[in-house]
């Protein structure tokens, strides 16, 4: 009887020991489940990715010291886990919930933002994504050029790019690695959504064979005007002298037309260039947009401010424009704008 007691006791020492041991082992992994002597890791979220699923990921790169015992320490102990896509540093050091908030809360090192203004130019686009160090503005200009264009865009051939004008001016959020073509769809895309925003907010769908001349008009207003409340202004100007036939004699399209971004000073021979572009030459709109507008400047072209206005002129003490129905003014007025 005396050697079962002690038997049992010994058992029963043994059975606590391991008991303790283990849920130290159990403990030790929640404090510290990756196995490596880095100080930091990188770690991968895929789209969709559950948590359980970067576990494993983990475990198969062998950078977890226990699957198991770190699947269950999180059903015991679970918080909240906000997955995004990205690649992100976690401190190797750190306990499981530490990775799972640096994981919620990192940025993806691969993310890039890239801020495309409005009135950019496909060209500046790819310059701007070159700079970005995404892809060369080459690789871009590629996507551009070869990507399936929508059905309602007609007279392709002497455009400058068939998509000018219709990829979207935002701040997008991409990643090292996607490619141009990519790129060029998800603005597309963008663009597109945009227009039907544009719809829901004036309460009227504008059908496709439409929307070349809206963003035509919409093009030059963003190039001209000096700010977002003169774009209904600038729009009255365009459709006024549209409606009498009168050329509508736009510096921006030169400028676009002799394939620059800007010009401080347009010249009487810039005005001879020869392109469909040209509003000094060609009667009525250029062949397409010289630019690609934001959401103000398509408003404005959908719902241009009612005017007498033909005319208008830089002020550059105001930073605006003065707009007139007279010719006459107009001269008087420019002269007097540039000091001659």
């Amino acid at each position: 009887m005396k050697k079962f007691l002690i038997f049992l006791m010994v058992t029963v020492f043994i059975l606590a020991g391991l008991s303790f041991a283990g849920y130290v082992y159990y403990e030790s992994i929640g404090a510290k489940p990756l196995n490596t002597n880095e100080a930091v890791v990188e770690i991968t979220v895929d789209p969709n990715d559950t948590f359980s699923r970067v576990l494993t990921k983990l475990d198969n790169e062998g950078l977890l010291k226990n699957l198991l015992v770190t699947r269950i320490f999180y059903r015991f102990n679970p918080t909240e886990v906000a997955l995004k896509p990205g690649t992100f540093k976690v401190h190797a050091g750190g306990s499981l919930h530490d990775i799972i908030k640096e994981l919620n809360e990192g940025e993806d090192l691969y993310q890039v933002t890239v801020l495309i203004p409005e009135g950019f130019t496909i060209d500046r686009m790819a310059e701007t994504f070159e700079e970005k160090g995404m892809f060369s503005k080459e690789a871009f200009i590629h996507a551009v050029e070869s990507y399936v264009v929508p059905s309602w865009l007609e007279d392709l051939e002497d455009r400058h790019y068939a998509l000018e004008g219709f990829l979207a001016p935002a701040t997008y959020q991409f990643r090292m690695g996607q490619s141009p073509s990519y790129v060029v769809d998800t603005m597309y895309r963008a663009f597109v959504n945009r227009m039907y925003e544009v719809f829901g907010e004036i309460g009227e769908e504008v059908p496709t064979s439409k929307w070349n001349e809206i963003i035509t008009i919409a093009a030059m207003i963003e190039r001209e005007a000096a700010n977002v409340p003169e774009m209904p202004i600038v729009s009255s100007v365009i459709y006024n002298r549209l409606i009498i036939s009168q050329r509508l004699q736009i510096d921006a399209t030169v400028v676009y037309a002799l394939g620059l971004w800007s010009k401080d000073l347009v010249t009487y021979e810039d005005l001879e260039v020869n392109s469909p572009y040209n509003t000094y030459r060609v009667p009525g709109l250029p062949l397409g947009p010289i630019a690609n507008p934001g959401k103000a400047a398509i408003l404005a072209a959908l719902k241009p401010a009612t005017t007498e206005y033909y005319y208008y002129v830089l002020n550059p003490a105001a930073g605006e424009h003065y707009f007139t129905d007279s010719y006459d003014d107009f001269l008087e007025k420019k002269s007097a704008f540039q000091g001659d």
